[in-house]
């Protein structure tokens, strides 16, 4: 039977069994063609613009050897196709293996786990993952929060996972180990600046280390403000300034109460924290390296939750992967994309543990500090 310009409901019972045994042979073929995430990206991509200089002008330009097609710029006369610099660009998988990699990413299964599934390697899982996160920080950078907002923040103890012991910049830890050597709020924690509008728009960025100030508020919260009418914060003065240079309606919420006497309240930026530290919970320690990643991860997935069904999420998350861009390489997927010295941040912690560090990490320490 021709499946082309075939009115299904002209079939009889057993015409539509054979059409349905095509089809299903027809999609395994499909999933084995190495093109077939290329037709993806373009079937999902509104048009075609320069990878370089973001120009419309461009044309075919033929196909590669796996028959994907290819473009050149009219304006910067770059080369690319419907992958380039996007998470799959340069991947070797299979279609079928992405969707393996797509749903436990939706799931939030382990690295070893989804390798094991996949029958790759785990630093193939982990590549995928580090470029699947920087891809959503479009999200992030695009937001504008509107209306009543509600802003706090949240702090990290700094974590070293995955750093190698030639690049720790102190003494290595028990591994049953938590926390920091310093107790309550220091340099050596992460500062994460968040916020949550009216219409549930969320954001969450590193600012840098130790308590909040006024210079982190304005660098990371600031821009992401749009119509803001009420600002509800707690009772720092870190958001005074700012408040009144925009001319924001500021609400603090006293620390012995939870709401103002008026009905105003933190309860939905709390909420996001709660929610952060249970998605954190599942992958047994984030390298602050990475955070960031996670954190773009973690608003990507309340999104997926807010605004689509359980059935439609995969979708979603597929389009986010052939349309969005990344700058993750093989190459540079393991450097510090938190912007956080750890080197001087922890230097410190140095030498707090000198007795206990090697003769070449006290050299390290003292050549740091000559310098």
């Amino acid at each position: 039977m021709n499946v082309e310009n075939v009115n299904i409901y002209d079939l009889v019972p057993s015409q539509i069994a054979e059409l349905i045994d095509k089809l299903k042979e027809a999609l395994s073929i499909v999933k084995t063609r190495k093109q077939t995430l290329s037709k993806v990206a373009s079937y999902e991509r509104e048009n075609v613009k320069c990878i370089e200089c973001g120009s419309d002008h461009v044309w075919k330009n033929g196909l590669s050897k796996n028959k994907i097609q290819t473009y050149k710029c009219k304006n910067c006369n770059k080369r690319f196709d419907d992958l380039t610099n996007t998470i799959f660009s340069g991947t070797h998988l299979t279609y079928e293996q992405i969707e393996i990699f797509l749903q436990c990413f939706k799931d939030k299964v382990s690295i070893r786990k989804t390798a094991s599934r996949m029958k790759v390697n785990k630093k193939t899982v982990h590549l995928l993952r580090l470029k699947m996160m920087d891809s959503l920080k479009e999200i992030r950078e695009n937001i504008q929060l509107q209306g009543q907002v509600e802003s706090d923040e949240i702090y990290k103890s700094i974590n070293l996972k995955g750093t190698k012991p030639s690049n720790m910049p102190r003494a290595s830890k028990p591994r049953k180990s938590k926390g920091t050597t310093t107790r309550g709020i220091s340099s050596h924690k992460v500062c994460i600046t968040s916020a949550i509008d009216e219409n549930d728009n969320m954001f969450l960025e590193i600012a840098g280390t130790g308590p909040v100030t006024s210079n982190m508020v304005k660098q990371s919260l600031s821009p992401k403000m749009g119509d803001v009418t009420t600002l509800i914060t707690d009772c720092k003065r870190s958001y005074e300034s700012e408040a009144n240079d925009n001319g924001w309606n500021l609400i603090q919420i006293k620390s012995s109460g939870y709401t103002d006497g008026t009905g105003n309240s933190l309860s939905n930026i709390n909420s996001l924290h709660s929610g952060l530290s249970t998605f954190l919970s599942c992958f047994k320690g984030v390298s602050t390296k990475h955070l960031q990643g996670y954190l773009d991860w973690y608003i990507f997935d309340k999104y997926l939750n807010y605004c689509f069904e359980d059935d439609k999420q995969y979708n979603e998350i597929l389009k986010n992967g052939v349309i969005r861009t990344t700058i993750i390489k093989e190459r540079n997927a393991y450097e510090n994309y938190s912007g956080i010295d750890f080197f001087n941040t922890m230097l410190t912690t140095i030498l707090f543990h000198r007795f206990n560090s090697s003769r070449q990490k006290w050299d390290r320490a003292i050549i740091y500090i000559k310098n």
